[in-house]
């Protein structure tokens, strides 16, 4: 029967994944340490664990009808509250910084919600798990499956506006499947309608289901500091504006700030207020015709009811074609990885200039440089073990 390694309690792993496969491409090496002998960080990046925390509380928004994701979330982070060996980035800040963040993310996801193809009930499956067989059968990797674990699958109305809009047939369902994996990250998602679609991952996870529907919902942590120019979105209905509506920051006051709709808006200020040369005009008189403008054109509302925090959606329609692809480079992967088993060969790749700059690897610095103290700080060894699914909730940091 075949398998891709046998660990250090002498037993035989067959089921492969994509956070799996990353590791393999990205350094041979590091899969063996990480794979094989069970080298894992330590679980002390508080982006991770304030990932699986937000993660954690929308589930519990959905199978609560809607209710207590916030007190919920409030309840996982503050796990974490006295773990003096969390880092964090310099956008995270610290605890506190953080359980803000969570508290309006969550805020933000409830008045989003409604409008998303992410029904509360039934219709909204959380951490389903998929596995297919790259090569049924064949001897030498027959009985491998890949498998992924999906965030939420959620079955909507064909015509849901936010899907891709096709032509959905009676025969395929009252209701259409779309898988919807969350992310947090330090950075905006791209707005290009249906680039979703093209997420190596959600192809992955389109290969391993057959269901063509994909999605990301994507939250983007922009640190808690308000100032002129800077993007919002509401928390509650102000004047003709929605909870929910994103808005530009034209002033802030003491415990409240004035906003405008869009970034146009915010040049027709500076307008008002006029120019002396190429920089906006300073004097009292100018800064009372920008005072007057707003008065007129802005809104006002306290800062505890807006956040810089921003709610992301994006969903494409993955092709057939594109899918395969996807499955074959799960079926390219396993072959490599049975052939390093079979040939104890796991070549250590890192780079340290563009295009594989690897310097910040941690398994580059605690195995190939040999930090030792980074090692101990950073990395435990866990044995036999084999945590499948282990995913970045990062997708990137500022």
């Amino acid at each position: 029967m075949a398998f891709l390694y046998i660990n250090s309690r002498g037993e035989a792993h067959r089921r492969h994944s994509y956070s799996a496969g990353n590791d393999f491409d990205g350094c041979p090496y590091r899969y063996y340490l990480r794979r094989v002998m069970g080298w894992r960080e330590r679980d002390n990046k508080a982006r991770f664990l304030f990932g699986r925390a937000l993660e954690e509380a929308i589930q519990f928004h959905h199978d609560h009808n809607g209710q207590g994701a916030v007190e919920d979330f409030i309840r996982r982070w503050s796990v974490h509250k006295d773990n003096k060996e969390l880092q964090f980035t310099a956008v995270e800040k610290d605890w506190d910084n953080l359980n803000q963040c969570g508290i309006e993310m969550i805020k933000l996801y409830a008045i989003r919600q409604p409008s998303l193809p992410i029904p509360l009930g039934a219709n909204s499956v959380f951490q389903r798990t998929y596995e297919k067989e790259c090569f049924p059968g064949d001897p030498n990797y027959g009985e491998i499956i890949d498998a992924g674990k999906f965030d939420i699958i959620s079955y909507v109305d064909p015509n849901h506006p936010l899907l891709p809009k096709i032509n959905w047939k009676p025969e395929q369902g009252r209701l259409r499947p779309i898988i919807v994996d969350i992310k947090t990250a330090g950075q905006n998602f791209p707005e290009n309608p249906g680039i979703a679609a093209f997420d190596s991952q959600l192809r992955r996870y389109s290969w391993q289901s057959g269901i063509r529907d994909v999605s990301l919902l994507w939250f983007t942590k922009t640190g808690r500091s308000l100032k002129k120019g800077s993007s919002i979105t509401l928390l509650e209905n102000v004047g003709a504006f929605k909870a929910g509506d994103e808005a530009v920051i034209a002033k802030v006051d003491e415990d409240a700030l004035w906003f405008v709709g869009n970034d146009f808006m915010l040049e027709e200020m500076s307008r008002a207020q006029g120019y002396k040369g190429d920089k906006v005009d300073q004097t009292n008189a100018a800064k009372e015709r920008a005072a007057a403008w707003l008065e007129q054109n802005g809104t006002k509302i306290s800062l505890d009811k807006v956040t810089r925090q921003r709610l992301q959606f994006n969903a494409g329609r993955v092709s057939e074609e594109s899918a395969n692809d996807a499955g074959a480079v799960a079926a390219r992967q396993i072959v490599e990885i049975v052939n390093a088993w079979n040939n104890k060969q796991y070549p250590q790749t890192f780079g340290i200039r563009y295009p594989r700059d690897d310097r910040s690897d941690p398994y580059f610095r605690a195995f190939v440089l040999g930090e030792e103290n980074f090692k101990q700080q950073n990395f435990t060894q866990k044995d036999g073990s084999d945590d499948l699914f282990a995913e970045d909730e990062e997708a990137s940091e500022v």
